[in-house]
């Protein structure tokens, strides 16, 4: 009879103990290498916000994400949940004409790239998210954001792979496609791919022609003003006041200005200045994700890694780093190493201090320097006594010549000295317009400034 009790004992504390059991294995996740909360997030079937509001650690660190560590991820189930029955009680706020959105921040995302994107203006999210009001600048990767956005906004294209809508440029006077590409940040031969039209005679574009893009740039409203020039301004200034060039502000005459030289006080010149960003669009963001089938970029005869642990990559990726290195070493025999800095973990993901390397698309190189620092590998700032601008061009122009290349972020005084160099090789304005942002302040082109990069500049590939 004991026995049978004890039995008895045994088997309720079994039923009790294994359904708890069993939820806590369902509920509990265990971060493996190489994940990343957004992944972990997705494969949840919840929202990286709804991961940081029930995980005191995650809110206080999201990017601090440890192999080994115990996600909840039934409290932040639950959490979605009511989030969604808060959202659907505010959803009526808007309107027939309107609908209610919910946009996940992700990393070196703008509140005004974001409000341009759905067509709104900053106040709005600003006014519908208590969180901002107090400083709308605390924008976190992560954070979603509610509001009312236009049901007619601008819809992702299948031409642009669904990451943007496409966009109808309109050639304004003086335009040529190097600077339509360099505006939205894109390559010649994309526009050529877009617009089959243009391929026979690429150089024979009209005033109020209608091209298409795929902009990585947000394309801005434009508009024709007048400037009234003032004693003593030149050309020169009028074109820096505007953020163009001399060539472009001189096109823009149409040939009513025969010699810039010679301005007159209230002579009148014509001008296109940029507006906001169009309603449904905004700057193209791809910083976050994983690397799997990653490659080490193993050592080279022609370059130095910083830090081999640092150093995996795509295949692709790779193969461009090693290409580029050889084209250089082919022009420019006899000078010293690349030095080949950050692409990404092994396995990818989050890469402090760095936004972006998580997926094995980007690489930092050192700029090619004179005197006793040439052949040190680690990165020093570059400046007009120290940068050995013929080597550095060479090197830079055999990673576009790749043919791989998305962008390059470089210190604009960087820009400006590379810029001059390549003019006096003989590089068309066409090529120069469509690959540097210099000197322009907005940005434009495949080479952009980008702060912190005096020291070396990142390539990144596309996919």
């Amino acid at each position: 009879m004991a026995r049978a009790i004890l039995i008895s004992s045994i088997l309720l504390v079994v039923a009790v103990v294994a359904p708890a059991t069993a939820r806590a294995d369902e509920c509990i996740h265990v971060v493996a290498k190489g994940e990343t909360l957004g992944r972990i997030a997705a494969r949840a079937g919840v929202r990286v916000a709804d991961l940081r509001a029930t995980d005191p650690a995650l809110a206080k660190h999201p990017d601090r994400l440890r192999v080994g560590q115990r996600i909840d991820l039934c409290k932040a189930r639950k959490h979605a949940r009511r989030s969604a029955k808060a959202s659907s009680r505010t959803r009526k706020r808007c309107g027939r004409s309107a609908t209610w959105v919910e946009h996940e921040v992700r990393s070196g995302q703008t509140l005004s790239g974001i409000a341009g994107r759905y067509g709104v203006s900053v106040d709005t999210i600003v006014r519908q998210n208590p969180s901002l009001r107090k400083n709308p600048r605390a924008l976190r990767a992560g954070t979603t954001l509610g509001f009312c956005a236009g049901r007619a906004r601008a819809k992702n294209s299948k031409m642009c792979g669904y990451r943007t809508p496409v966009y109808h440029h309109e050639v304004i006077p003086g335009e040529h496609l190097g600077v339509i590409a360099g505006r939205y940040g894109v390559r010649r031969r994309d526009l050529l791919r877009w617009n089959p039209q243009l391929r026979a005679n690429p150089n024979a574009l009209r005033v109020g022609q209608t091209i298409r893009v795929c902009p990585e740039i947000a394309p801005r409203t434009r508009q024709r003003i007048t400037h009234t020039v003032a004693s003593g301004e030149t050309f020169g200034a009028i074109a820096r006041k505007y953020d163009t060039t001399t060539s472009q502000l001189l096109a823009w005459q149409r040939g009513r200005l025969s010699d810039p030289s010679r301005l007159r006080a209230g002579q009148k010149l014509t001008v296109w200045v940029d507006g906001s960003i169009v309603p449904g669009f905004a700057d193209v963001f791809d910083d976050e994700g994983v690397l799997e089938h990653g490659i080490q970029l193993p050592p080279g005869k022609g370059y130095t890694v910083k830090w081999p642990a640092g150093a995996w990559g795509t295949a692709e990726t790779i193969r461009a780093i090693q290409q580029a290195v050889a084209r250089y070493q082919r022009r420019m025999p006899g000078g010293p190493k690349v030095h080949i800095g950050d692409i990404s973990k092994k396995g990818g993901g989050p890469f402090p201090p760095h936004v972006s390397h998580q997926y094995g698309r980007d690489v930092d190189v050192g700029y090619v320097l004179e005197g006793k620092r040439a052949h040190e590998t680690r990165f020093y700032n570059a400046s007009a006594k120290n940068l050995d601008v013929a080597r550095t061009w060479a090197l830079v122009d055999a990673f576009l010549s790749t043919g791989k290349v998305k962008y390059i972020f470089m210190d604009l005084k960087i820009q400006k000295l590379l810029y001059e160099h390549a003019r006096k090789k003989g590089v068309s304005e066409d090529r120069l317009d469509e690959i540097f942002q210099y000197p322009r302040r907005r940005r434009h082109g495949i080479i952009q400034h980008w702060r912190g990069h005096v020291n070396h500049f990142h390539v990144r590939f596309e996919r």
